[in-house]
């Protein structure tokens, strides 16, 4: 089969033939893959910043946002169902944030993640998961099912945030405006927040023309902005820390993607207004089906600007440089 697959020896990322996967054992389908998504991680993987083969082996297949149909049937997931594989899976050693189905909140940090960690991913043809790992989805979302596994990762990160807010928040800022930024843009605006968006694009550009456009408020400069809850979606902590200045007393900072770097943290700010920091990666079961809800949820004006699709083939170029004013790129594999 095809498979988008980066050599950790000879640090060559191309598309090229792999093995099929094994028959499906008892609890596992087999998965015909649709299309799979493209984002920064996989964009840090192919530059060797993390990442690793399955043991034993040189080759990665990247891919983890993304979207099949059920090939081979299993106990409770159909031929034909659309489905959504979930990321991570449960660490070796069983501790108990895995054994309670929140493998996201990992203990040991012992984990295998599709794609970027241990185990193969999606950006090929064909797949075995087992059905406890896929998430069902509607033949309505079939357009926007690529958007689920980023849409999680929101999910979660707005329910922390309001779970540490101690009051009534109802100002939200949202660093970036990428595909996390927008989707997170948008999830606060559906629930009854004010949102401002800070990127650098000019606001003339498509993704400020595309959030204003939906009800959120766009900016370059932090000047006069006031936020009870922020989301980091930028990949800068200088940006994060930066923003901390619009925090309002008991606000709060999630950070999503923000790289290593030194940085000045204001302690006594965050002291005196009761200020919480807090990281959020990956995503439970219930925040991808809260994901698929959510998507369900929006006009398709509001997601298919999101997406250029362009074939597996192009995959090694694309993942090295993006499309101009592309916002989220999606491969096809099989149509």
């Amino acid at each position: 089969m095809r498979a988008l697959q980066l050599d950790f020896d000879s640090r060559r990322l191309a598309v090229s033939d792999h093995a099929e996967p094994a028959a499906p054992k008892p609890g596992q389908v087999r998965l015909r893959l649709l299309e799979c998504g493209v984002c920064g991680t996989d964009r840090g993987i192919a530059d060797f910043e993390f990442g690793a083969p399955p043991p034993g082996e040189r080759n990665l297949i990247l891919g983890h946002e993304a979207v099949g149909i059920v090939d081979t049937p299993g106990d409770t997931l159909v031929k034909g169902q659309l489905v959504v594989p979930m990321v991570r899976r449960a660490c070796a050693t069983g501790c108990a944030m895995c054994r309670r189905g929140r493998r996201d909140n990992c203990l040991t940090g012992d984990y295998a993640e599709r794609g970027i960690f241990s185990l193969h991913g999606y950006l090929c043809d064909f797949a075995v998961d087992a059905e406890e790992d896929l998430v069902a989805v509607p033949a309505a979302l079939a357009g926007a099912a690529v958007l689920v596994e980023p849409a999680s990762v929101v999910e979660k990160a707005w329910e922390l945030a309001l779970r540490l807010h101690p009051g009534e928040p109802r100002r939200v800022l949202v660093l970036g405006a990428g595909p996390i930024g927008i989707l997170a843009a948008w999830c606060a605006l559906r629930n009854g927040f004010a949102v401002t968006v800070l990127s650098q694009e000019a606001e003339d550009a498509p993704r400020a023309r595309l959030l204003t456009r939906n009800g959120a408020v766009y900016t370059r400069s932090l000047d006069g902005v006031e936020a009870d809850i922020i989301l980091e979606a930028c990949g800068s902590a200088a940006v994060a820390m930066a923003a901390m200045g619009s925090l309002r007393r008991l606000g709060v900072l999630i950070l999503l993607g923000a790289r290593p770097a030194e940085v000045r943290l204001p302690s006594l700010d965050m002291i005196i207004g009761n200020s919480i920091i807090a990281g959020s990666v990956n995503a439970s079961r219930g925040h991808f089906e809260m994901a698929v809800r959510r998507l369900l949820s929006y006009d398709r004006q509001w997601l298919e600007p999101l997406l250029v699709r362009l074939p597996l083939a192009a995959a090694p170029d694309t993942l090295r440089q993006p499309p101009l004013n592309a916002i989220k790129v999606v491969h096809r594999i099989s149509d």
